[in-house]
């Protein structure tokens, strides 16, 4: 395991950092449709789908629409972290959601070629090394199946980045190897066609507390860190909300149809 691969094992242990991160999200969105519905909304899919999904996390995407799943899907769902696994099918089980379960990196996927109609990555791309993920994704696929993979844009989240950046010594993690401006490129040498989604959206934070957890979930981010950007975020957000832009979107990329 490289020493990335270590840290990342570490941060992703369980839920616990992705769902602080996640929090953020949800609960001071300004939207016209919630994350979660508005991805679920681009799946178009035969009603009896196999479906497989690469770094799981913890399964929030079948959580927020379990009264849309078709009854006849099969889903399987994997992650790298046997912790994000374990917490997937407690979330997932809490919502009705028949499903199995393995652990599994992208790239190496535990199954036969042309075994499913869909694979879904979600925010995870760019922590994978794409050479051997994204051929991997392509093999498992029918002819015809489809890639729903989420990405961030580069500006999404400038001004929580640059504050954070200003108050602490934390690092942009390598996020920006898979983003809504440079993931099609990317898919485009294992895909036969593509089609990208975008959904800009803000934040309207009105405290710096939720600020503070996002920043300390953060593995590069020590406890002196997280103390002066608490400081920092409470002298930004003295005479008013904090508005936050984001990008972020859905590329749909498909595999040649069957003759």
């Amino acid at each position: 395991m490289t020493d990335d691969r270590a840290a990342l094992a570490e941060q992703y242990a369980d839920g616990a950092n992705l769902e602080a991160r996640i929090a953020l999200h949800e609960n001071y969105e300004v939207a016209d449709r919630d994350w979660w519905p508005w991805v679920f909304d681009r799946y178009d899919l035969p009603a009896d789908a196999d479906v497989l999904e690469v770094g799981c996390g913890t399964g929030d995407l079948w959580r927020e629409n379990a009264d849309r799943v078709p009854a006849g899907w099969d889903l399987l769902l994997t992650d790298f972290s046997p912790g994000m696994v374990a917490d997937a099918r407690e979330t997932l089980a809490g919502a009705g959601v028949a499903a199995e379960f393995g652990t599994a990196a992208a790239e190496s996927v535990p199954l036969p070629d042309d075994s499913v109609d869909a694979v879904v990555a979600n925010h995870m791309l760019y922590h994978v090394d794409r050479d051997a993920a994204l051929p991997e994704i392509r093999r498992v696929l029918r002819p015809g199946g489809r890639l729903y993979a989420t990405a961030n844009g580069e500006s999404n989240a400038a001004a929580l980045r640059e504050l954070r950046a200003a108050t602490t010594a934390w690092e942009p993690s390598d996020i920006g190897q898979f983003t809504l401006e440079n993931g099609a490129e990317q898919l485009a040498d294992h895909f036969n066609e593509m089609r990208r989604h975008e959904r800009e959206t803000y934040l309207r934070v009105p405290d710096p507390e939720p600020l503070v957890a996002h920043t300390a979930s953060l593995e590069s981010v020590g406890p002196e860190g997280v103390e002066a950007f608490a400081e920092a975020a409470a002298e930004r957000l003295a005479d008013g909300p904090m508005e936050i832009g984001k990008s972020m979107g859905l590329f749909v990329a498909e595999t040649e149809p069957a003759e």
